[in-house]
């Protein structure tokens, strides 16, 4: 199968790395799970061993055809559709995610992903390294940054190993690293209504990130008292830049001044 550059596809072709992401599932035979853009079904083939009636959702119609051969028959379900527009429920709730995600849209897949909220029991995809690392990281860090919060408010991500490029054909430019979240109740944290207001704040705090945080939210000198008495309530720094509050200190700040 000729690699379709448009789609981004890079399909791992190294079954130990394949055979150590699904070991690495924290799900057991029966629970619902869903492999995003399977392509060849190098990572398909174990999931059928261990979870006969998983789903897939992929948009190539040439790989659909490689994966069922690959398969053969079984109980699972192959749904050829574009991962950003597919309703994970087709997969049932609570769903485990899993996938090799393409660079050019793996952060919206996580996004959407993540946005389930409860109904997601845990996510183990492989992206860019870069992106693994930002997703990751923790505060004080200039890797740290909207990502990185926005995925530590659904659980603790965790690093479990890195792929070198050699392990894909086309071989990428860079390497590559397999993340994991574990769900932990977010919508105990903050009701799901008030999810995108929280994330919006965030997102322009981190915008001008170079700026204390007092600034970079607020330009409105009798706003700018009000956050910075927040922040003192939470003893942060009025120094603080965005890269320096953690997720908790984040949606506390959002609570009081909003």
């Amino acid at each position: 199968m000729i690699p379709k550059k448009h789609l981004g596809q890079h399909f791992l072709t190294t079954p130990s790395y394949a055979r150590k992401i699904v070991s690495a599932l924290p799900a057991v035979s029966g629970d619902h799970l869903l492999e995003i853009g399977p392509g060849q079904g190098a990572v398909s083939i174990f999931l059928a061993d261990r979870f006969p009636g998983f789903h897939c959702v992929e948009v190539d119609t040439a790989a659909i055809e490689i994966l069922r051969m690959k398969l053969g028959d079984g109980h699972f379900s192959v749904h050829h559709h574009d991962v950003l527009t597919f309703d994970f429920s087709l997969a049932g709730f609570p769903l485990h995610v899993v996938g090799n995600l393409p660079y050019s849209i793996g952060a919206l897949i996580i996004k959407k992903t993540l946005l389930y909220g409860n109904a997601i029991s845990s996510c183990t995809f492989m992206v860019q390294r870069e992106v693994a690392q930002r997703i990751v990281a923790t505060p004080h860090n200039k890797t740290y940054g909207f990502l990185s919060v926005f995925c530590s408010f659904f659980g603790t991500p965790r690093l479990l190993f890195n792929v070198p490029s050699g392990a894909f054909f086309p071989r990428p430019k860079v390497d590559s690293s397999v993340f994991q979240i574990r769900i932990q109740d977010p919508e105990k944290k903050l009701p799901k209504c008030r999810w995108e207001p929280f994330f919006a704040l965030v997102s322009k705090g981190f915008q001008q990130r170079r700026k204390k945080v007092v600034n970079a939210l607020v330009a409105d000198g009798e706003l700018k008292g009000q956050v910075s008495a927040v922040l003192e309530e939470l003893n942060v720094d009025l120094n603080a830049r965005p890269e320096d509050l953690s997720c908790t200190q984040w949606l506390e700040l959002y609570k009081r001044i909003c």
